[in-house]
């Protein structure tokens, strides 16, 4: 008993000098000082892996990161330093493609109503730089977190995305990969994706690209089929099995019954969405259709009581209908509140999660 409490008192204590060593704006690193008159540090920010980032910024994009924390208990997981690369000479600053106003800009990186001027009006980020999109969270960044959400500005005029300076055309599609009505062409129409390039849809924010963000909207506008050489009418590679991965009643063959999922290949389940592909995604939700055999669900997707893609619990069943495990004898032995098996506190600690190794014992 005495051990537990002096384990207790000991993460107390420890959560009170690491919050010591962290500041309220979430800056960190040696330019920015905690309470303790130390380099800053982060804390976790769920649900993924936290780190400072380049950029001085507690995140999470960890890849020049040396210690990365993993979890809310402080744990942290060393990343292994990249070999010696040959020397390479420096990086000539960018180029000043973009009219800039410095007086716009904050040294600390924040923008928008978060990071007023001190005339109160919103900052904004520097074009010129590697920073140049404003976060729905008032952070200066180049991501797809900062660029691409409803309330994230850009401060790349969008039409001179080329070295250039210009938007070339060729026939309906611009250089800039932007479509849509919001980009139209001379005529007052909207620009338009190439249905045979790798980024063939339109998405709702004006931006051709692949996958379910471009493609599966309501707004959404997939220009494969208008490019296909048989107009309207799918690919089929196989009996009820079409060629660009569709499926279901929504995504019907030649003859109008729902397309299927090759059994035998890589991309067995039909989703919700209409998608075949691996995993829970595609093959556990109530919509969802796999299209392999009993035996072939058998061997690839089980170890005996356990999944072979981590997942666990009542959510994710066995072929009898009770619910999954965990590997007791792996290293990912727990059970999470979220389905996942794993070994952290978080798959192990929490209230609902489950160790498989006491069973055991």
């Amino acid at each position: 008993m005495k051990g537990l409490w002096a384990l207790i008192l000991w993460l107390s204590l420890e959560a009170v000098a690491r919050a010591q060593r962290t500041r309220e704006d979430g800056r960190c690193g040696a330019d920015f000082l905690a309470i303790d008159n130390r380099p800053a540090e982060c804390q976790y920010i769920e649900p993924y892996p936290t780190c400072c980032m380049g950029n001085n910024h507690c995140g999470w994009i960890c890849d020049d990161a040396l210690t990365v924390l993993v979890s809310n208990s402080g744990a942290t997981q060393r990343l292994e330093p990249a070999p010696a690369a040959a020397p390479v000479t420096a990086r000539p600053p960018p180029q000043q493609n973009f009219v800039s106003d410095p007086t716009r800009y904050r040294a600390d990186g924040q923008c928008g109503v978060f990071g007023p001027l001190p005339d109160g009006s919103p900052a904004e980020c520097d074009p010129n730089s590697e920073y140049f999109c404003c976060s729905q969270h008032g952070f200066c960044g180049g991501t797809q977190e900062h660029c691409f959400c409803d309330t994230c500005d850009n401060y790349r005029p969008l039409s001179l995305t080329n070295v250039d300076g210009k938007v070339s055309l060729t026939g309906t599609v611009r250089s800039d990969r932007r479509c849509g009505k919001d980009f139209p062409l001379a005529d007052g129409s909207g620009s338009e994706c190439l249905g045979t390039s790798p980024n063939y849809c339109c998405s709702k924010f004006g931006f051709c690209g692949p996958g379910p963000d471009h493609c599966d909207c309501p707004e959404c506008l997939d220009y494969r089929r208008s490019s296909s050489a048989e107009g309207d009418q799918p690919v089929v590679v196989n009996e009820k099995i079409r060629g660009d991965r569709r499926c279901g009643s929504e995504f019907p063959l030649p003859d109008g019954s729902p397309s299927e999922c090759n059994g035998n290949g890589p991309n067995h389940c039909c989703s919700k969405w209409g998608f075949c592909g691996p995993g829970s995604d595609h093959c556990d939700c109530p919509e969802c259709k796999d299209f392999r055999s009993k035996s072939q669900r058998l061997t690839e997707d089980f170890n005996g009581k356990a999944r072979n893609d981590r997942r666990c619990g009542p959510e994710f069943p066995l072929p009898d209908g009770k619910p999954s495990q965990c590997d007791a004898e792996s290293a990912n032995f727990c059970c999470s509140k979220w389905g996942f098996c794993g070994a952290d506190p978080e798959h192990c600690d929490c209230p609902t999660c489950f160790n498989y190794k006491l069973l055991g014992k």
